[in-house]
């Protein structure tokens, strides 16, 4: 059951843990099945997209952070994340859109 407020300053909702949806991957990493980095890493993100994009509008900020929250990564500061680097292609008409991101131990 979830409890939600809302006024004119203050908007918040509450959420029981059962309303989370499950996490297959975050299952398998409590289980040591994925391999977390407690080395310094390079990432790399590849984008194909139907539809390019300028070079400095490729981010990766949110993901990036989304593998410290899971415990892939220790950390993202330059301690830990020694290099961030992007590249991107174009699809053909029809092929799905995916971003690819890749992490190499140093």
């Amino acid at each position: 059951m979830s409890d939600s407020t809302e006024t004119e300053s203050n908007r918040s909702a509450t959420f029981s843990i059962a309303d989370m949806e499950s996490c297959p991957w975050h299952e398998a990493l409590v289980k040591k099945r994925v391999k977390t980095f407690a080395t310094p890493v390079s990432i790399h993100v590849h984008s194909k997209r139907a539809r390019l994009t300028d070079a400095d509008s490729v981010s990766a900020k949110a993901a990036i952070d989304g593998l410290v929250h899971a415990g892939l990564l220790q950390d993202d500061s330059p301690e830990f994340v020694k290099s961030v680097s992007y590249s991107q292609e174009k699809t053909e008409k029809g092929d799905p859109e995916e971003t690819i991101i890749t992490i190499q131990e140093i």
